[in-house]
């Protein structure tokens, strides 16, 4: 097991998009126990990670969650967001926000830019900030 909370977040948004490419039949199998996911490690290097989609006029909260969702840097969620400002009015922000919950909050939010800092705070910021509260507190 794995001391690294972070490490921990990458390897789980990995296996997220690995069950995102199984069809219905075969997540039913896996979910049913009639079909089994298998780590193998390989000498070839990584793949880099797939830069996020591109999001039309018409933005699709729901994949534009997901793509937050398997962010692990606070940066990289501000700077998904201020790409697809365009696309993201303030009430379209403000409905994001309310659709990702908590803990990203709304409340008090005045502008675009705080209201992106909130977001990255509530999701990103969640899974680095635990690693970087408890590393090395304990080896004393």
């Amino acid at each position: 097991m794995t001391p690294s909370p972070k490490l921990a977040a990458l390897a789980l948004n990995e296996i997220g998009r690995l069950l995102g490419t199984l069809s219905e039949e075969q997540l039913t199998a896996l979910a049913e126990g009639r079909a089994q996911v298998e780590f193998r490690a390989t000498g070839a290097p990584a793949e880099p990670p797939a830069r996020p989609r591109t999001v039309k006029a018409g933005a699709d909260l729901d994949a534009i969650v997901a793509d937050i969702r398997a962010m692990t840097e606070e940066d990289d969620v501000e700077r998904y967001l201020t790409a697809r400002d365009k696309d993201l009015p303030l009430p379209k922000l403000r409905e994001l926000a309310e659709r990702i919950g908590p803990p990203v909050t709304v409340k008090g939010a005045k502008s675009k830019a705080q209201l992106r800092k909130n977001i990255a705070a509530g999701t990103a910021g969640l899974i680095n900030r635990p690693a970087s509260v408890f590393s090395g507190s304990w080896d004393r």
